[in-house]
């Protein structure tokens, strides 16, 4: 937040509560004045407690302000793109990279050494699709779409994504 109606220290407050992981809800708990700090201001009508100048929308972009940080590998989508399949790769994924600037086309698909054994064991998968999931980096005018192959874990009996793939392409 570059212009911000905020004073400074309350900023610097919650962006220290989102670097711990709080959520709107933990962070609004810590803003509850205690008795005492109400009955002095109820003394006090002049004085208007920082506390009260932070809302909801304050900690949500800072929240998102922190997402975008850590996602981002790069300053262009491309290349963060690039870096992200590079780190995914170095941290043992199996990844799969198609990309075809030439026709404005990609497909990425990628599976965690954790998830490959449960889907090698598998009989029936499911394929999950969610339309226009994000922007393509290559041509920002085209959406995107995330498959995640689902399947039963036999050793919870529950769904498990074991398998993801972004394509802009249907």
């Amino acid at each position: 937040i570059i212009a911000s109606r905020l004073p400074e220290e309350a900023r610097k407050w919650i962006i220290e509560r989102v670097d711990k992981n709080m959520d709107w809800e933990a962070i609004q708990n810590a803003l509850r004045l205690t008795r005492k700090e109400r009955d002095y201001l109820d003394n006090n009508p002049n004085l208007l407690p920082v506390s009260e100048l932070i809302h909801y929308k304050d900690v949500q972009n800072l929240i998102q302000t922190k997402l975008a940080r850590l996602s981002k590998k790069a300053a262009l989508d491309k290349d963060s793109v690039r870096l992200w399949l590079k780190y995914l790769d170095d941290e043992g994924y199996d990844v799969l990279s198609n990309i075809d600037g030439d026709n404005n086309r990609f497909t990425i698909a990628w599976i965690s050494k954790w998830q490959k054994p449960i889907l090698q064991r598998q009989d029936i998968v499911c394929v999950d699709s969610t339309h226009k999931t994000c922007k393509s980096f290559i041509r920002s005018s085209d959406s995107c779409y995330l498959f995640t192959i689902v399947c039963k874990n036999l050793d919870t009996n529950k769904g498990c994504p074991v398998g993801f793939m972004i394509t802009n392409s249907e």
